[in-house]
């Protein structure tokens, strides 16, 4: 038995396991719709380590036809239901006479419980199915035991549901539909008192047939019809009018906590609060992706896990054959078509995948021959080798873009030059920069002009004293 803290209230009593509450069976009716949406597949490594599948797999063929009796789809609906709302799910396996495994039946949770030795010598030795009075013994080689994404605290051999966590909330849901009901049912508002306004008192039978009269032509198809009264009454009204007896946002916070636990966003099941979320927020397809990540394809991988252990050795070795759910055909799940095709297109445009990487991109065979191996680079783009990508750049004077300063009368032309490179027409030490160089060869060769450029470029302070050497040289 579940209990919450602080209360002494029995309510996994009153909710039972939660499955005729409307709000757990919604999200319960999309898993069960939503999961077969990915087929089973059975795949086999090969030597690169990439997954082939085998599409005639016995498993792949069981898990369709389970047994003469119901399909595949029905037999994961049932098994994720009961694995949603007890959090354990069970399958047996039925063997021919060489015992090999040819059909799979679902055994409801509530018949089955595992059993183990006291000294707690093995985790499970057998499981316990009771479909009537007499208990029948399951082989643990026989049973297929799904668990929910935990062990349960007080049963490590069990599974353990997220909705024993939510009884609180299915209460109030569930109190909030049977109130509304049973006012509805009634009179469709709240219980009145009708007390004589008199100073003498009816007998008690006069009472009792005010209320039935008052009853009579205000509840069920009489309800609204006008009740007059042979005496002076009151009557006076236990309650609030309807708009203050409103309960949509005290279901709401149901809503929200149930579809919050099970992972789907309450929009994808039809629920009211997540509607309201998808005028202001995420779109309908953005929250069945949600659904996906969240719900479905954990549950997937946790349950293609407990068969790989449990089943696919009934079949033969396991060491490289892969177990899992096909969801490439997943509309949801896929990117859109057209939005597929222009980023490939884009990216085919702009040099970054080669042509046949754009066909795979966009779900066509690719070229043989070189011509598909081959990148399309922009006219607006000029190849570089590699080599010269690594090269260090030329060096380039940099122009300003002031206007260019007159020559200076006199003056200061050697504070540019005390450095240690050689310049062979001075016999001055010098380490100048080639903006420099290039100046003073101009005022060498007496090109103004260019000096006057180059002195903008190099902004020296002083020329007239180089400008004096080279004359007087």
């Amino acid at each position: 038995m579940f209990s919450f803290g602080r209360t002494s209230y029995d309510y996994a009593r009153e909710v039972g396991d939660g499955s005729r509450n409307s709000i757990v069976m919604a999200c319960v009716l999309f898993i069960c719709r939503t999961f077969p949406e990915a087929p089973p597949r059975v795949s086999q490594l090969n030597r690169d380590n990439e997954a082939v599948e085998i599409q005639n797999h016995p498993l792949k063929l069981l898990l369709n036809t389970p047994n003469t009796f119901y399909s595949g789809r029905l037999l994961w609906a049932a098994t994720l239901a009961d694995r949603t709302i007890s959090g354990n799910a069970y399958w047996l396996k039925v063997r021919s006479s060489v015992g090999r495994v040819v059909e799979l039946w679902w055994l409801p949770s509530t018949m089955v419980e595992p059993k183990w030795p006291d000294d707690g010598s093995e985790f499970i030795s057998y499981y316990e199915y009771k479909p009537g009075i007499d208990p029948i013994r399951l082989e643990t080689r026989d049973v297929v035991h799904f668990r929910y994404d935990m062990f349960d605290p007080k049963n490590i051999r069990k599974g353990y549901s997220p909705i024993q966590s939510l009884l609180r909330e299915i209460f109030t849901d569930d109190e909030g539909g049977n109130y509304t009901a049973a006012m509805l049912r009634n009179v469709g508002v709240p219980p009145v008192v009708i007390s004589p306004d008199a100073d003498s008192m009816p007998t008690e039978e006069e009472l009792q047939a005010v209320k039935e009269r008052y009853q009579q032509v205000t509840t069920g198809a009489n309800r609204g019809q006008a009740l007059v009264m042979t005496a002076p009454t009151k009557v006076q009204i236990l309650g609030f009018n309807p708009q203050q007896m409103d309960l949509s946002s005290l279901r709401d916070v149901a809503e929200e906590r149930v579809s919050a636990v099970l992972g789907i966003p309450a929009a994808v099941v039809g629920l009211g609060t997540g509607l309201e979320n998808t005028k202001v927020g995420a779109t309908m397809k953005e929250m069945r992706e949600q659904a996906w990540e969240s719900n479905i394809k954990p549950t997937q991988d946790l349950m293609a896990d407990e068969i790989r252990t449990q089943l696919l050795p009934e079949f033969g070795e396991i060491s490289r054959t892969v177990f899992d759910f096909d969801r490439s055909k997943v509309s949801v799940l896929q990117q859109d078509e057209n939005e597929l095709h222009e980023r490939a297109r884009a990216d085919l445009l702009a040099g970054g995948i080669t042509l046949n990487e754009f066909r795979e991109m966009i779900g066509q065979k690719p070229l043989q021959g070189e011509e598909g191996d081959a990148l399309y680079v922009p006219g607006t783009v000029t190849p570089t080798a590699q080599a010269d990508l690594l090269a260090p750049p030329e060096p380039q004077m940099t122009v300003s873009e002031n206007p260019p300063r007159a020559l200076p009368p006199g003056g200061k032309i050697l504070s540019i030059l005390e450095r240690s490179k050689s310049l062979p027409s001075l016999g001055v030490p010098l380490n100048l920069t080639d903006e420099e160089l290039a100046l003073i060869a101009a005022i060498e060769a007496e090109d103004l002009e260019a000096a006057r450029a180059l002195w903008h470029a190099a902004a020296p302070d002083g020329l007239e004293e180089l400008l004096d050497a080279t004359t007087s040289g």
